[in-house]
Formats: structure tokens, C-alpha cells, sequence
């Protein structure tokens, strides 16, 4: 969990200084969500590569008429505090704008995915 809210954190804080990519730990879990957030739109993409005895994450940032694609992240849980949804809790966020990312017993998605699989979780973050 700590891998990704560092993570979220360099890369807003990227796009906040007009960055083009940001160099990330490495992490299973941090993959998949960044395999969701460039599905999403939130990020153009991404790679990873071995440097020295460690894998690194690249992110290609992007911008959406000069402004950050990710305007803001919300963490719902924390190392210290875990929050949970239940799958008829799950609504869309900002009219569709934002996206809410879960862990779920099914692997890591989206809380649209989650609310068509009927499926609640842990809720890791929110992004606008």
C-alpha cells in the first residue's frame, strides 16, 4: 500500500511541474494499478526495467490541453486504516469524471467493474 500512495504522490506531483515521465519502485500490485489508470486516460502508459538488482517503473505522463490529466487523488485506505465498500455502495464519482480504484477477492479494479461484478472491497484511492 505504501508503494502505491508514494507512487501517486511523484506522479502528481510530476504533473504539477509539467513532467514527462517518473521513475516508480517497482511493485506487482502498483502494475496492475497502473495498467488500470492507462486504460482510465490517466496516464499515456507505462514500463519496466531492470536497473542494477532492482526493477523500476517508467510512467509517461499526460496532458490534456496543457493541463495534468489527474487533477486529484483521494486515498480512502491507508497502512493505519482500511476502508471498505460493499458493491451496491459504488457509484460513479464527478459524474463519471473520476474513477475509484478497489482491491477486491477478484483482483484490482475500477469501481464500475466492481459494481457489474457485484463485488465489493477494500477501497485504495480515488482520481479525478
Amino acid at each position: 500500500m505504501k508503494v502505491i500512495i508514494d507512487s501517486l504522490n511523484q506522479i502528481a506531483n510530476a504533473q504539477k511541474i509539467g513532467a514527462n515521465t517518473v521513475i516508480c519502485a517497482h511493485s506487482k500490485i502498483l502494475e496492475k494499478v497502473l495498467l488500470i489508470l492507462t486504460e482510465e486516460g490517466f496516464v499515456r502508459g507505462f514500463f519496466k526495467e531492470k536497473v542494477g538488482t532492482s526493477l523500476k517503473c517508467y510512467v509517461l505522463l499526460k496532458y490534456v490541453n496543457d493541463q495534468p490529466a489527474i487533477q486529484k487523488v483521494i486515498f480512502e485506505s491507508r497502512p493505519g486504516l482500511k476502508r471498505f465498500k460493499k458493491w451496491k455502495d459504488l457509484n460513479k464519482l464527478m459524474n463519471g469524471v473520476g474513477i475509484s480504484v478497489l482491491s477486491t477477492n477478484q483482483g484490482i479494479m475500477t469501481n464500475e467493474k466492481a459494481f457489474y461484478r457485484k463485488t465489493g472491497g477494500q477501497c485504495l484511492f480515488k482520481i479525478f
